[in-house]
């Protein structure tokens, strides 16, 4: 994943991601909480989580980005001989 993708994403896709509440770390530790496991343990399993939030949030970003730009790229014509 090159910087520019993550960069793009920290500043809009994840902007969007939280306007429409797609990511609950609220939920993640109630569900944390249902579990028999000490509260730096919680911390830790939700950290862990939320990496790998960032992370195919990101990728998933980058592809579709990706997408959507060859999708509406227009065609060009061929070198000239």
């Amino acid at each position: 994943m090159t910087r520019i993708l993550e960069e793009l994403f920290e500043t809009y896709g994840e902007h969007i991601m939280r306007k429409h509440d797609l990511r609950e770390d609220v939920e993640m530790m109630e569900a944390l909480d249902k579990l028999p496991m000490d509260r730096d343990t919680k911390v830790e399993v939700c950290d862990l989580l939320s990496g790998y939030y960032f992370r195919w949030s990101t990728a998933a970003f980058a592809i579709g980005l990706h997408l959507g730009l060859s999708l509406t790229e227009r065609s060009r014509p061929g070198p000239k001989a």
